[in-house]
């Protein structure tokens, strides 16, 4: 089987990040900006996107609109088991006002990993272990045996998880990659741990600018 991974395109959450504010987003359900429809838009000439035989999606709206820009279909599986890792309590919220209502999270070492963790989780959150379970429990639905090429819709976290599970690879690594928006990432194998990546490189995964 053919994986390919696509990052939802920029969304508004990431935009405000980036250029004002820290906002916690998880699986709170910000939209896609003008620049990341025209990111997800750019994708219909993908190779991979245009060898797809089955397209899944986090049921996210993020995740959907980048989904249906680039395929040009609506008729794909939304799933819920394909969202974000969850920020509970922490979702929506400015890091300025979590300060002041969770200082641990911000100043002391056993709780200031919570975003990319595999233990450490925000209040009533998941960490990527938690993430690394739903990896699993999506995967063992697929016929890994079969030739299909399948496109999953998803968001950062989730697909560092998805290459965790599916390639074997180590913790440290998964903490340290970065997945940009829009750009597919392709895997390629028919056992869980035994995946290729055909894409990129390792080391490419890892030295990403983020949007």
């Amino acid at each position: 089987m053919r994986i390919v991974l696509v990052r939802h395109g920029e969304s508004e959450f990431n935009k405000l990040c980036r250029e004002e504010k820290e906002i916690y987003c998880g699986a709170y359900n910000t939209g896609l900006t003008d620049n990341g429809r025209r990111m997800a838009k750019n994708l219909r000439n993908n190779k991979y996107i245009q060898e797809l035989d089955e397209i899944y999606s986090s049921d996210l709206d993020r995740a959907i609109d980048t989904a249906m820009l680039a395929t040009g279909k609506t008729d794909f599986k939304k799933m819920s088991i394909l969202r974000e890792r969850s920020l509970g309590k922490f979702e929506g919220k400015l890091e300025e006002e979590l300060e002041k209502e969770y200082p641990q999270y911000f100043t002391d070492s056993k709780f200031m990993n919570f975003r990319r963790d595999f233990v450490t989780k925000a209040p009533e959150g998941e960490n990527l272990e938690d993430v690394s379970k739903r990896c699993r429990e999506f995967v063992s639905t697929l016929d890994l045996k079969s030739n299909l090429t399948i496109g999953i819709f998803t968001h950062y976290t989730f697909i560092c998880c998805m290459l965790y599970v599916l390639m074997g690879l180590d913790k440290e690594t998964v903490i340290k990659m970065k997945i940009p928006n829009c750009e597919p990432i392709l895997v390629e194998g028919n056992k869980v741990g035994d995946f290729i990546l055909k894409s990129h490189s390792l080391s490419q995964l890892t030295k990403f600018e983020l949007y």
